[in-house]
C-alpha cells in the first residue's frame, strides 16, 4: 500500500512539472538521435553539428590563439630589436636578441620549467588586465653580471648555487628596467601601456601569485652573445589578451626602423666625431672675361656683400649668420638654422 502511495505521488509531481506533450516531444528527440547515431553517415558516427558535443582542448588553447595573432607577433619582433638595442647600451657588448615564438601553458606547469635560480618578475602592463611575467634565465643574468663588470663569458654555469648574489640582483633590475621601457615603446604604435614591477623572486617554488590553472601564452626571446646564450620570456595571462584578439589578428605591416641592430649607437658615435669642412661666401663680384684678363697684381676687386652670410658644410647649407670678428680674428656669427624641404 505505502509503495503504490509512493508511486501515485512521484507520478503526480512529474505531471506537475511536464505535460504529457512535452513528455512525448522530449521522447521523439531521443528516439530521433538514435536513429541519427546508427545511419547517420554510415559508419555509426555522429556527424558534429548543431546540438551535438564538439571537442575541445583545453592545452592547446595557447598555440591557437598565438596562431591567429600576426599583430602581437609584429610588436614582438618590434620589441626583440628594441630589447637589442638596449643591452648593448647597458651592457656594451654585442648581442642579437630573436623572437622565437610563443607557447601555451598552464602557471603551475611553466613554474615547473625554471631552474633555481631564475629572476621572476611580476608586472602590470596597464591597462591590460592582470600580471604577467618577465623572466630572465640564469645564463643570461650570471653572463650579463660577468660582462658588465669586464668578465668574460661562459657557455657553462654553476647550476647548482641557491641564489643570485646582491651584483646579479641588481644586474637584473637594469635588465627589468630596459625591458618595461622597451615594452612601452614596442606597444605604443598599436596600444599605449604603462608597464609597472610588482614583485621580483628568484625561487619557482615561491612564485606563487596566480591561479596555478591560470593559461599563459609565453613569448621566448633568445638573447646570443659571443660564444653564449639566455633567455628572456614574457608570459602573458590569456585573459590579458582575450579582450584585444580582433585588434591583435588583424594583419599588420610592420614600418621599417632607421636604426637597426646593435650597429645604430655604434655609427652614431662614430659620425658625431667626424671632421666636417665649413665654408661660406662673404661676397661675390661679376666680371667680363676681359676684364679678368686685365688683372694685375695689386688689383682690387669691389664686392657684393649681403647682411645674411650661408655657412655651409660639405656643400650643404646648415646655418644662416653674419660676418664679424672674435678674438682678433674673422667669425660668423650663427642667427638660425636652415630648415631643409
Amino acid at each position: 500500500m505505502a509503495d503504490s502511495e509512493t508511486e501515485s505521488g512521484e507520478s503526480t509531481g512529474a505531471e506537475d512539472v511536464l505535460t504529457q506533450e512535452e513528455i512525448d516531444a522530449l521522447l521523439t528527440s531521443v528516439e530521433d538521435d538514435e536513429v541519427g547515431a546508427e545511419s547517420g553517415n554510415g559508419s555509426g558516427t555522429i556527424i558534429p553539428g548543431i546540438g551535438h558535443v564538439r571537442t575541445f582542448d583545453f592545452a592547446r588553447q595557447g598555440q591557437s590563439l598565438s596562431a591567429g595573432l600576426p599583430l602581437l607577433n609584429v610588436i614582438h619582433e618590434r620589441f626583440a630589436l628594441q630589447l637589442c638595442e638596449s643591452i648593448f647600451n647597458t651592457l656594451r657588448c654585442s648581442n642579437n636578441v630573436k623572437f622565437v615564438g610563443a607557447r601555451g601553458t598552464s602557471f603551475i606547469d611553466y613554474l615547473q620549467t625554471l631552474d633555481l635560480p631564475t629572476h621572476i618578475n611580476f608586472i602590470n602592463l596597464k591597462p591590460l588586465k592582470g600580471i604577467a611575467l618577465a623572466v630572465f634565465d640564469n645564463n643570461l643574468i650570471t653572463n650579463a653580471t660577468s660582462s658588465f663588470f669586464g668578465g668574460s663569458m661562459k657557455n657553462e654555469l654553476a647550476t647548482d648555487k641557491p641564489d643570485f648574489t646582491p651584483s646579479e640582483m641588481r644586474i637584473g633590475n637594469m635588465l627589468l628596467q630596459s625591458v618595461m621601457h622597451d615594452l612601452q615603446v614596442s606597444w605604443k604604435a598599436d596600444i599605449a601601456i604603462h608597464p609597472e614591477a610588482k614583485q621580483t623572486e628568484t625561487n619557482p617554488d615561491f612564485a606563487q601569485l596566480m591561479n596555478p590553472a591560470e593559461q599563459l601564452l609565453v613569448n621566448r626571446f633568445d638573447i646570443v652573445f659571443e660564444g653564449t646564450q639566455g633567455v628572456f620570456e614574457l608570459a602573458m595571462p590569456m585573459a590579458m589578451i582575450e579582450p584585444y584578439r580582433e585588434q591583435f589578428s588583424v594583419t599588420y605591416q610592420s614600418e621599417k626602423r632607421e636604426d637597426q641592430g646593435t650597429w645604430a649607437p655604434v655609427i652614431i658615435d662614430e659620425l658625431k666625431n667626424t671632421s666636417v669642412e665649413l665654408s661660406s661666401t662673404l661676397g661675390t663680384a661679376q666680371l667680363s672675361l676681359g676684364e679678368v684678363l686685365k688683372l694685375e697684381k695689386g688689383d682690387i676687386i669691389p664686392l657684393e656683400m649681403s647682411d645674411a652670410i650661408t655657412l655651409y658644410a660639405e656643400g650643404i647649407p646648415v646655418f644662416d649668420g653674419e660676418y664679424g670678428a672674435f678674438n682678433d680674428k674673422n667669425a660668423i656669427k650663427i642667427r638660425n638654422k636652415k630648415h631643409r624641404p
